[in-house]
């Protein structure tokens, strides 16, 4: 895979502030941008993006199962392959899944190495069923 060391990955605030300097919307850079590119993709169904179809988290009919080894690992497997396949910028190392069957959801934690730094970076998601 290549790399891209030292490249700033910028993306606008989904929050819509203005910069306090020049009222431009705010920008997002670095791992900050991954993160929040890694959220949208796997809280995304199919068909939600009007001129995306194909961008497909996998999550939507796994957060319905029961809760157990197979869903959790059925959840891990979604995860990794929606990143793989959306989400270059990201080399996924780990992903835990820990299922909270009281709060009916799932902690979800990421460890992935952005590829513009050497450094591994831990994203925790909460995953619900809505």
């Amino acid at each position: 895979m290549p790399t891209t060391y030292g490249k700033d990955y910028r993306d606008f605030d989904m929050d819509f502030g203005a910069h306090p300097a020049h009222g431009d919307i705010d920008m997002v850079t670095k791992t900050t941008a991954i993160n929040r590119s890694i959220k949208n993709i796997i809280r995304t169904n199919r068909f939600e993006r009007l001129f995306q179809p194909t961008i497909d988290g996998g999550l939507g009919s796994l957060l319905f199962e029961n809760f157990g080894d197979l869903t959790s690992s059925r959840i891990r497997g979604a995860i990794k392959h929606a990143i793989d396949r959306f989400e270059p910028r990201a080399d996924v190392r780990n992903i835990t899944v820990k299922a909270e069957p009281d709060e009916n959801g799932y902690n979800v934690s990421i460890i992935y190495v952005p590829d513009n730094d050497v450094q591994e970076t831990t994203l925790e998601v909460y995953l619900e069923r809505t």
